[in-house]
């Protein structure tokens, strides 16, 4: 049986700077571990899906309910990507999420189209994409393993071949302690159960927040130190992220009440140092993040998404990058 991996409207890109992208390699490489074969579908260059026998749907990190299309319907770039992608008619299985009506929502972008759409969105099958909607198969975990990653969108980064990864963006380690780490693990593991929460806190609000940064990490690490070592399973923490040079521009979807960040450089910097020196002494901590660092221990621009965003470029993820063998992360240090 051949697989092929596919977005319905932006494809995949092969850039490794892309954190869409990315996700989209980790999802056909776990299809690629449980089946043996995936194709990715890099920028739409696959037209006749129709060779392969099973399409599996990647949504995009982006998805948040509607379509999306950078030119609308009158200058979408990816118009071919659709039309290919409308076209299969074999089993599909929708990653992540319940397979959403683009069929309706397409058909309402066009038909409230103010001036001529492109031609191109004539050949769109929505009778297709409806049979789709209807009959596709939900799968939350390409290969559901007993190996676990849970965290924000950054846990995607730590992604390697045989480990599942439960990422949740815009989730706050605030946010997962108070719905309980339990939560989030949501298949049967072997443990130690690996959790990347934080780096959204530290940027955004324990600079914000009444009680000063230091009160705020203190009372932030020590709740996650213990509820990770009450669960059900063993469990092991990473450090964050160092802090980027102020200077870096980021999408607006990464701001917070229209900032970037809360709190300054120095602030936020002394912050994740106490966080991490808190993690570390309760012997929960995974250390991977000195090779990110420049010269002022700022986290290099280099190793970041082009051309901008608060993620790692996949180049640089520590253990997997799809692009070379797998590193282990004493090859750092």
């Amino acid at each position: 049986m051949r697989n092929i991996i596919n977005c319905p409207f932006i494809p995949i890109a092969k850039r490794p700077g892309s954190h869409r992208g990315a996700q989209g390699v980790i999802y056909g490489d776990m299809i690629r571990e449980k089946y043996g074969n995936c194709d990715i579908n890099y920028g739409g260059e696959i037209e006749d899906h129709n060779d392969y026998d099973n399409l599996w749907v990647y949504h995009g990190s982006d998805w948040s309910g509607g379509i999306n299309m950078f030119g609308g319907v009158y200058g979408f770039p990816y118009v071919k990507n659709t039309v290919n992608f409308s076209k299969f008619k074999g089993k599909v299985y929708s990653i992540g999420m319940d397979f959403p009506p683009y069929h309706q929502q397409l058909q309402s972008k066009l038909e409230s189209a103010k001036k001529e759409v492109q031609p191109e969105w004539n050949d769109v099958d929505i009778e297709n994409l409806e049979r789709m909607f209807n009959e596709a198969e939900r799968v939350d975990y390409p290969n559901k393993t007993k190996k676990l990653i849970a965290g924000d969108s950054h846990s995607i980064c730590m992604y390697r071949p045989g480990w599942t990864v439960n990422s949740v963006p815009f989730k706050t380690l605030n946010g997962a302690l108070n719905e309980g780490l339990e939560s989030f693990i949501q298949i049967e593991t072997e443990g130690p159960v690996e959790f990347y929460f934080g780096n959204i806190d530290i940027r955004h609000h324990v600079c914000r927040l009444e009680g000063g940064w230091e009160k705020n990490v203190k009372d932030l690490a020590e709740r996650y130190v213990t509820e990770v070592n009450n669960l059900s399973v063993p469990g092991r923490i990473y450090e964050l992220l160092p802090i980027e040079n102020e200077s870096r521009k980021i999408p607006k979807s990464g701001f917070y009440n229209k900032q970037p960040f809360h709190g300054t450089w120095e602030e936020r910097n002394n912050a994740r140092k106490l966080f991490n020196e808190i993690i570390h002494d309760s012997g929960l901590g995974i250390k991977w993040t000195n090779y990110l660092l420049n010269k002022k221990g700022e986290l290099d621009f280099d190793y970041m998404e082009k051309p901008q965003s608060i993620h790692l470029s996949r180049e640089y993820y520590p253990y997997w990058t799809g692009i070379k063998e797998t590193n282990t992360l004493e090859e750092f240090f």
